[in-house]
């Protein structure tokens, strides 16, 4: 009887302290799929633009909620930039052992990483030129407090498998995949073109050494095709972001936004031609701002941020937040 007792309290005891794990470790709460309907964005703050003075990516932080993760566009140092959803308590955190020489920072994403870990990622993928032999993505993983500086886990040195591209959309799905988005245009001849989709796998990148690993092509998203826009400004992808439970994704262009019912993870890219708009993706109408270039999703996927690096006058952070369905 004792015996019984006793395996019994402790088959409890494991039964608990499994279910408290499983807790502690699952994602946050989000929607289950494609928002219907999506409110007007309305002004959460300001950037710091004395310190972010061409924002290009931003990330909201999962493990520290009301974090905020920046980066600036090309020419602004070895930096990145931790504040408040608000704007507030900006500071800049120098990223020891990177040579920025020749980087373009264009996006930024929060997601898995070594066995437990969380970390940002920054996304040195710019290529106007497209003359790089190779672009890089930056691990950092999260810290309680950072200090003046910080120390990646890991530089990524990434290939494209058939030439360069320039890119302005990297997102981290939550099984630590990185994905990024090419950001094919004329711009003399203001044309824009389907973008095309890159990946790394998680085992891949995470026991990759210095040298350089090669990105897997994953399909393409015919971006002027879906969004039947006037201009070639509304058909390029300036920014990515990845739902912190995996289901949906968002991309940003210089007019709108746009949401997609499609796990990466599972099932890919569709050819777009096949894409049911609102069903498989839904077009969101932005309040416009010059040069919008970074967005990120918060709240658990339950509404999203976007910025502009136009930093000749004050650059608010637009907040979205979803009203129905998902």
């Amino acid at each position: 009887m004792i015996i019984q007792s006793t395996a019994g309290r402790c088959f409890r005891a494991g039964v608990i302290a499994l279910m408290s794990v499983m807790i502690l470790s699952a994602p946050p709460e989000g929607r289950a799929a494609l928002c219907k309907r999506w409110s007007e964005g309305a002004k959460a703050g300001d950037l710091d633009r004395l310190q972010i003075d061409e924002a290009s990516g931003v990330a909201a932080s999962i493990r520290f909620p009301g974090r905020l993760y920046h980066v600036n566009d090309s020419g602004s140092g070895p930096y990145f930039y931790v504040g408040d959803l608000d704007g507030g308590k900006t500071r800049a955190v120098r990223i020891e052992g990177f040579d920025a020489k020749g980087s373009d920072f264009e996006d930024a994403s929060v997601g898995g990483c070594f066995s437990g870990k969380s970390c940002f990622f920054i996304a040195d993928i710019g290529d106007n030129g497209k003359l790089r032999k190779y672009v890089r993505v930056i691990v950092v993983e999260e810290a309680d407090n950072f200090g003046s500086s910080a120390v990646p886990l890991k530089i990524l040195r990434l290939v494209y498998p058939d030439r360069p591209h320039n890119a302005e959309g990297m997102a981290v799905h939550p099984n630590g995949d990185i994905y990024i988005f090419t950001k094919e245009e004329d711009v003399g001849n203001r044309e824009s073109f389907p973008a095309e989709l890159y990946r790394i796998k998680k085992d891949k990148w995470e026991n990759a050494g210095t040298g350089e690993q090669m990105l897997e092509y994953v399909g393409e998203l015919d971006l002027p095709r879906l969004s039947n826009s006037g201009s070639s400004f509304g058909g390029v992808i300036t920014s990515f972001d990845i739902a912190p439970d995996g289901k949906t994704f968002l991309v940003l262009t210089y007019e709108d936004a746009y949401e997609f019912d499609i796990d990466l993870s599972v099932s890919g890219l569709k050819p777009s031609d096949r894409l049911v708009m609102d069903k498989e993706y839904k077009v969101i109408p932005l309040k416009t701002l010059p040069q919008q270039e970074s967005i990120s999703y918060v709240d658990g996927g339950r509404g999203f941020i976007y910025d502009s690096e136009y930093h000749f006058f004050d650059v608010p952070i637009m907040k979205v937040e979803c009203l129905e369905g998902g």
